[in-house]
């Protein structure tokens, strides 16, 4: 049984195109996952353990997802959210690994993001970007790197130095032209793209005639945005079950599983003009899945029924 820390996994380089193929791969291939429903146990106070299992059985493995909170862990200036990953070879029943899942959900929640920016809207040259810690820049890691061939647009909101910060870290891209705006209409206003990474939003950040028509709206964090869900003309979902509990859900004008678009069954727009929501809702297959992928880097070699023509590293 390997230990692979937070550390082991971020020296492994994991690329843009790596992470996007990976995601995509999940994506599109998520009725070959057996997914059991969630297990929740509930600690003290507003604490809680969430254990998340799941398989593909055809890949060989297996895995669980185990994230809990703590606020003792904050009283200890610690963070109060941890998260670990159990991989087991599926044959054996094995334990294989025991892996920082920190590391692999920031790294999969960017990835999703950057699929939805490339597969809902791949014609974009304009793209609003809030909420620039961790996830917000983990995306422009992914997303950036996979649009060097033309120009885009990158609009950011000045908060504190966090735009500033953001737009010299990837300086480096000559084909991206950031441009800081005061205000959350500027940042909005004729965006083509809108990809919020922002944790917390007490309301919606613009009224919803501030979205342009054709426009893609990405909150990962599902903040700021709530008044659009019964306006827009597509919400696009991965996890029905979850969205069916959401406020306006009955109000939706259309709602659809993300691999049911994917798959080519139902359209991104029915018109250009139509705008669209997408609510990524962390299925723990895709964590699972960047687990199995990254012990066979960090071994270098591979798991059981894991071969490079279905996508797996070697």
């Amino acid at each position: 049984m390997k230990l692979i820390s937070f550390e082991d996994i971020k020296s492994l380089k994991i690329t843009s195109e790596q992470s996007y193929e990976w995601i995509d791969f999940v994506l599109r291939n998520r009725d070959k996952f057996v997914l059991p429903t969630k297990v929740r146990i509930p600690l003290e106070g507003s604490d809680y353990c969430n254990i998340m299992p799941c398989s593909m059985p055809e890949r060989k493995f297996f895995g669980l997802k185990v994230i809990n909170r703590s606020e003792n862990r904050r009283e200890k200036g610690e963070l109060n959210l941890d998260s670990q990953i159990l991989l087991y070879d599926y044959d054996t029943a094995n334990l294989l690994a025991i892996m920082d899942g920190n590391y692999i959900t920031a790294l999969r929640t960017a990835a999703v993001a950057a699929h939805s920016v490339m597969n809902f809207s791949p014609e974009f040259e304009t793209v609003a970007m809030l909420g620039l810690g961790n996830i917000g820049v983990a995306t422009g890691d992914i997303l950036f790197g996979l649009i060097k061939d033309r120009p885009v647009t990158v609009k950011l909101l000045k908060y504190k130095n966090h735009a500033e910060r953001f737009a010299e870290r990837f300086s480096h891209y000559d084909n991206i032209r950031f441009v800081i705006v005061d205000r959350y209409d500027e940042l909005m206003k004729d965006s083509d793209v809108i990809l919020s990474a922002v944790t917390y939003a007490e309301d919606d950040f613009c009224d919803p005639s501030i979205y342009k028509p054709g426009v893609t709206v990405i909150p990962v964090h599902m903040r700021g945005f709530m008044e659009c869900d019964p306006l827009f003309d597509h919400v696009i979902v991965s996890d029905m079950v979850r969205a069916q509990g959401f406020k306006y859900y009955d109000r939706y004008k259309k709602v659809t599983l993300t691999d049911d678009v994917l798959a080519g069954k139902v359209p991104v727009r029915e018109k250009k003009t139509d705008r669209v929501l997408i609510y990524n809702l962390g299925l723990a297959i895709t964590d699972i899945y960047f687990a199995a992928q990254i012990y066979a880097m960090a071994e270098g070699t591979e798991i059981k029924g894991l071969r490079p023509e279905q996508g797996f590293y070697m």
